[in-house]
Formats: structure tokens, C-alpha cells, sequence
């Protein structure tokens, strides 16, 4: 334990202040920051092709505008006239709908300079109800009731109460699934680099002759997990800010955020399932990686050996998108009870369904059971590794550590 300690603390304050590590943490929180806040700000850039104008008799244009509104930015309304590329520029604007009616049809036509950004179905839908007044005959408030078509959603055996809530929480599922994905994936990767640097360059003859091997291994693999942690803190903490400010109205944001964290959203239970299961992932594949790196002479022969245990994480990364749809699917529920994929597709089942707590306490005993396994494997590949030099080990040799 002494050793344990002695390591985890010195891998941790190496890392903790080395620049690679503070410049990766900040580069990845502005990137998150950036990324949240995209849509708004390309949203401001190109506003300028949302501006139209609408041309046609005032019977046709005034109830034609609070329709077109969703979709375009009206510039102006004007009476029957030329469209050219002049009447454009005059009022700021990069389309032109000019409206007209024969009998009792609604006839439009769109004078576009981007004509690749007229969204044509979307016209035809907002301009539906004029249609069907002109064809009726009616009042505006009489078409405006018989297209009200009432849409009710009761939800069964369900943890949302509403459709919105339902797809607010699988945009938070995925963004947490997304940097589970990442984190577990990038920190095993540098520990698996690490472990591979130290052997070959003949640094780790030292630590062993000085620190039990398998306390050498835990330490680094726990200082890792406790960076993770603390990296997946900053930047869901930076997520969070930026969702705010992307929302604008700061009213808004207020209801988002104590929506955010309300029992049917983040609640306590989805939040330390979802910490549980990442230390449980993390600390599986983390062990892998650094068995197998000790089995490398050359730091050039680490792609070719990490490529076999990172298509089980690609493979779960993908599993869970799929069970945010359907997290009751027979496949889906197997796949949460097997190591390596459960971190990941578990998780997205508790976020999006009530998953019963026999299988949730199962699918924990069952990863529980794979670390430990993992980690006696590891230790012995660890182990024998680190002191092999010149050649690589030959299979006969691993086997034979392994059955030891």
C-alpha cells in the first residue's frame, strides 16, 4: 500500500502539472465551449439568407407574412413589381416571394441568388393554411381551427413526462456518452505511451528494482482515472455554461438548468451510475493498455497492438447511440451485461428507461468481476513484461505467466 500511495501521488502531481496535460484540458474545454456555441454564431452568420421580401396584392401578402416568418426574415412587403437583383440589394435581401392567385389557388414563385437555400417544403407547409382559405372560402380564423389538429402524448412505462424532456435527455446522454468515449479512450491510450516509454527507455529497471511492479501499475493506473474524473468535471462544467449561453434569454436558461437537474433528468442516480461505470471502464481498458504496452520493445510497435482493444470501445461507443433509441431491445439489454461494452451501453439505459436495479446490480458485479480478472492479467503481462528486452516475448512465454 505504501508503494501504491507513493506512486499514485507522484504520477499525479507529474501529470497534474505537466503542459501537455493543462494544455490538452484547456484546448478541449474551449473546443467544447466552441463547438456548443457553433450553431448560434453560424446562425448570426449567415442570417443574411433568411432575408426576404414578399411581392403580391395585400389580400395575398398580409396573411402570407406571419406565416413566412418562421422561415424567412421579412425585409419588406411590396405591390406587384419587377424582381431583378436591383429590388435585392435595395432592401438587403437574397430572396424574393412573389405570390399570386388563379381561381382559387395559391401560386408562389421564389426569386432566390442562392437558389440552393430556398427551403421549398417548408414554404409549401407555412403557406398550407392560405391555400386552403382561398380554396375554402373561408375566414382566417376558420381555417386556423380546422388545421389546429389537437396531438396529445401519454407515456407508458416511461421516466419522461413530455416529448421534449424525453429528447433533452437524450441530447445529455450522448454528450456524457461522447466524453465517457473520449476520456476512457485518449487516458488509456496515454497510459499504454507512458508505460511503453518507461520500458524502453530502460527507466522502469529502475522502478521495479525499487517499487513492487503491480503497485507500480495501480498507481499510474489510478492517477489516470483521477484525471479523467477531473477532466470530465471541466468539461461538462464548461458544457453546462455554454448550453446557457447559447440559450440567450437568460429566463430560459434558468428553467433549463433547474430542468437539468431535476429528479427525470440528472438525478443522483443517473449521475453516480454514470461515475461508477466510467471508473469501471476506465479502469479495464486502462489495464489492458498498459499490460500489452509492456510487452513492446519499440514505441512504433504500439499502434498495431492497441488497434485490437480499441475496436471493442469504437464498437461500444456505437452500441450505446443505438440503445438512446431503443434501450429495451433484446440485444441491447445482453450487451449491457458484457464488460468492456456495459460501461457504455448500461449507462445509456438508465438514462433513457427505467432499468430494473437487479440488472443494473448485476451488470456492476459482472464488470466488478472483469477488472479484477483483467487486473491479474495485466499484472502478470505487466510484470514479466517490463523486464524482457531485446526481443518480444513469445506467445509460449505470455501463456505461460498467464497460467502461473
Amino acid at each position: 500500500m505504501t508503494d501504491f500511495v507513493t506512486v499514485y501521488v507522484a504520477e499525479l502531481t507529474r501529470r497534474i502539472k505537466s503542459r501537455p496535460f493543462v494544455i490538452g484540458l484547456v484546448i478541449g474545454a474551449i473546443g467544447i465551449f466552441a463547438f456548443i456555441q457553433l450553431p448560434s454564431l453560424l446562425g448570426g452568420a449567415f442570417s443574411g439568407n433568411k432575408q426576404a421580401i414578399v411581392v403580391g396584392d395585400s389580400a395575398l401578402t398580409t396573411p402570407a407574412v406571419p406565416l413566412l416568418k418562421g422561415d424567412f426574415t421579412i425585409a419588406a412587403t411590396l405591390a406587384p413589381t419587377t424582381v431583378d437583383i436591383a429590388l435585392l440589394k435595395a432592401h438587403h435581401a437574397s430572396s424574393a416571394v412573389v405570390l399570386s392567385r388563379v381561381g382559387d389557388r395559391l401560386h408562389v414563385a421564389i426569386y432566390a441568388r442562392d437558389p440552393g437555400s430556398v427551403p421549398r417544403g417548408e414554404v409549401r407547409a407555412d403557406l398550407l393554411p392560405l391555400q386552403v382559405q382561398l380554396a375554402m372560402h373561408g375566414s382566417k380564423s376558420a381555417v386556423t381551427s380546422l388545421l389546429a389538429i389537437p396531438v396529445a402524448i401519454h407515456p407508458i412505462d416511461s421516466k419522461f413526462s413530455s416529448s421534449s424532456q424525453a429528447q433533452a435527455v437524450r441530447g445529455i446522454a450522448y454528450t456524457l456518452i461522447f466524453f465517457l468515449y473520449m476520456l476512457i479512450l485518449l487516458n488509456s491510450q496515454l497510459v499504454m505511451s507512458a508505460v511503453a516509454e518507461e520500458k524502453t527507455s530502460r527507466i522502469a529497471e529502475l522502478l521495479v528494482a525499487s517499487v513492487d511492479p503491480i503497485a507500480l501499475l495501480t498507481g499510474k493506473i489510478f492517477a489516470a482515472a483521477t484525471l479523467a474524473l477531473l477532466q470530465m468535471a471541466v468539461w461538462v462544467g464548461v458544457g453546462l455554461v455554454a448550453s446557457v449561453g447559447a440559450a440567450g434569454d437568460a429566463g430560459a436558461s434558468s428553467i433549463a438548468l433547474g430542468g437539468l437537474f431535476s429528479g427525470n433528468l440528472l438525478s443522483a442516480w443517473v449521475l453516480s451510475t454514470f461515475v461508477v461505470f466510467f471508473i469501471c471502464g476506465f479502469l479495464q481498458l486502462s489495464t489492458l493498455f498498459a499490460g500489452v504496452a509492456s510487452l513492446v520493445n519499440r514505441t512504433e510497435d504500439l499502434g498495431s497492438l492497441s488497434a485490437p482493444l480499441v475496436l471493442p470501445v469504437v464498437g461500444a461507443f456505437f452500441l450505446a447511440i443505438s440503445a438512446l433509441g431503443d434501450p429495451d431491445a433484446p440485444w441491447v439489454v445482453a450487451a449491457s451485461f458484457v464488460p468492456i461494452f456495459s460501461p457504455f451501453v448500461m449507462f445509456a439505459r438508465i438514462a433513457v428507461s427505467n432499468v430494473p436495479a437487479w440488472q443494473v446490480a448485476i451488470s456492476l458485479a459482472l464488470n466488478v468481476a472483469a477488472l479484477i480478472g483483467i487486473g491479474i492479467l495485466g499484472g502478470k503481462l505487466y510484470r514479466v513484461g517490463m523486464l524482457l528486452y531485446g526481443r518480444a516475448p513469445k506467445f509460449s512465454q505470455i501463456w505461460s505467466v498467464i497460467r502461473s
